[in-house]
Order: C-alpha cells, then sequence, then structure tokens
C-alpha cells in the first residue's frame, strides 16, 4: 500500500534541505477510518542566532521553522498537536552544560505557506566557566595592586609585575578557548580580560614611574611640580593637618615622599578601577 506523505522541512537546518526522515522507514498507524498517524523522526542540525554577550550568565533562544515545502495553503494546515505553551519531553534527555527553560509553538497561517514555529528557551550552566574562567581573570585583576605594596629597597617590585602580567598572558592564552569568539555581540567577559591586561600593563608603567623617582638622583626640586603636589596633599590627609596659607606650596617634600604618595595613587586607583570593572560586568549579566 503506497501512503502519500507531506514533505514537512525545517527551514533552518544546515546541514541539509530535506524532508525529515526521508531516506528512513517509519511505521505508519492507519485506522478504518481513513485517519493516519506518521511520526517521522531524524537528528537535525540547526542554526539559530546566538547573543553570548553575557557568557557564561547567557540564555540563548532558537526557533524551529517548520513547513510543508511545495504545498501551499490551503492544501496543507499545520495545527497544535499540544497547547501552545507546551511541548513534547518523553525523550528528552538533560544536558549538563544548559537548562531547558521553556518550550512553546506558535501556528502561522498567515503566508503562503502553513508554518510551525517551535521556540526552545536554555540557560548555560555557568558555574565551571565561572571557577575557571571568571574567578581567576578577577584574581588576576585584584592580585596585581598588590606591588606597590613591596617595599622598593627588596628589588623585587618590577619583577612581580612583569611576573603577574606574563602569568596573565598565558592565562588568556589557555581562556580564550573557553570563551566564545565572536564580534557581533562581542562578549562582555573579553572585553573585562581586555581592560585587566590593560590595566596590568598600566601597573607596571607606574611601577617603573615609583622605581624611577625612588633612585632619583637630582635635586627634589627638579621633580615635576604636580609630583610633589600630590606628595604634599597625601602628607596633609596621613597627619590630618592643615599647612599655612603662607607656605602652601613651599614645604619640601623628599624623593621617599613622592614614591609613597605615587604608590598611593596607582594602588587605591588601581583598585578603584576593578572594582567599578566586577561590578560593571556583574550588574550587566546577572540584569
Amino acid at each position: 500500500m503506497n501512503i502519500w506523505l507531506p514533505p514537512l522541512v525545517i527551514i533552518n537546518r544546515v546541514d541539509k534541505f530535506e524532508s525529515i526522515g526521508d531516506g528512513k522507514k517509519f511505521y505508519i498507524n492507519v485506522w478504518s477510518s481513513g485517519f493516519v498517524v506518521n511520526s517521522p523522526g531524524d537528528v537535525l542540525d540547526v542554526k539559530c542566532i546566538t547573543d553570548i554577550s553575557k557568557f557564561p550568565f547567557d540564555r540563548q533562544t532558537c526557533t524551529l521553522h517548520f513547513i510543508p515545502y511545495g504545498i501551499p495553503m490551503p492544501y496543507i494546515s499545520l495545527k497544535h498537536l499540544y497547547k501552545e505553551d507546551q511541548c513534547q519531553f518523553d525523550y528528552y534527555i538533560p544536558n549538563s552544560d544548559w537548562t531547558l527553560e521553556q518550550c512553546s509553538q506558535i501556528i502561522d497561517n498567515a503566508t503562503d505557506y502553513s508554518s510551525l514555529y517551535v521556540i526552545v528557551q536554555i540557560k548555560r550552566q555557568p558555574l565551571y566557566y565561572t571557577t575557571m574562567v571568571v574567578f581567576p581573570t578577577f584574581l588576576f585583576g585584584f592580585l596585581n595592586p598588590l606591588v606597590f605594596i613591596v617595599p622598593v629597597e627588596t628589588g623585587e617590585r618590577i619583577g612581580l609585575a612583569i611576573t603577574l602580567l606574563l602569568s596573565y598572558a598565558i592565562f588568556l592564552t589557555i581562556a580564550s578557548a573557553s570563551v566564545p569568539a565572536t564580534s557581533n555581540p562581542m562578549c562582555a567577559l573579553l572585553i573585562v580580560m581586555i581592560i585587566i591586561i590593560t590595566v596590568s600593563g598600566i601597573i607596571l608603567y607606574g611601577t617603573t614611574i615609583t622605581i624611577k623617582y625612588h633612585n632619583y638622583k637630582k635635586k627634589t626640586d627638579d621633580i615635576w611640580s604636580p609630583l610633589k603636589g600630590l606628595a604634599r596633599w597625601t602628607m596633609k590627609r596621613k597627619c590630618f593637618c592643615v599647612e599655612p596659607a603662607e607656605s602652601a606650596g613651599n614645604v619640601p617634600v623628599t624623593q621617599d615622599e613622592v614614591v609613597d604618595a605615587l604608590d598611593s595613587l596607582f594602588f587605591y586607583g588601581s583598585y578603584v578601577m576593578m572594582i567599578l570593572i566586577g561590578f560593571g560586568y556583574f550588574l550587566y549579566v546577572l540584569i
């Protein structure tokens, strides 16, 4: 007995364009009333638009577009088998990386072809990526400013700054394999990584400047005036004192006081930047 079957295809399929179950044999149930039930199946690769800007706290929505290709309305009209907000999950197997949050169906008979849209919303499980990528990223960021509390006299400050910078560069090489590589939209975590390595470069520059003024051989009068002003302001903040108006700008400063002022500037400035970066990132991805 020959039975005609409608060619039901998925428009956004990527591997090939053919009817679902084409070339495969499935049992068909036929009633005496003429009612026929065909339940084809297949393993399909489907293309969906993704937004990984909030990786690894992202949600993705994929729409499967089914049409009886080649047979327009009104010869074939698709109808719901289940309620619009329901899908069949009898054979669904949970995934370790994704959680299925929602599935719904929409029938559209307003176009040339009767269309069925199955909308699937999934959420990424963020624990692995948070532990292996996000946490180390911010850990490196908060370790970098600590170079400014290492005494310059030890000679270890520049070595520590370079070591942290190189360690983070190596970590980026490893972590880049886990971060999705797309340009539109760009992953916010990748932007954070770029900003942190930029801040690390600024910290290395600041470390070099502080070492330079620690070993300054010229007179302190030759030090750049804004730096001397910064040193005076830092000394006033430490001792909670007020200098007389007639001596404002004339209080002598030493090179060690300039170095202490620069250390405070770079140390607190770096941490303020890191806190703002972390707050901005988590505010963006969690809202």
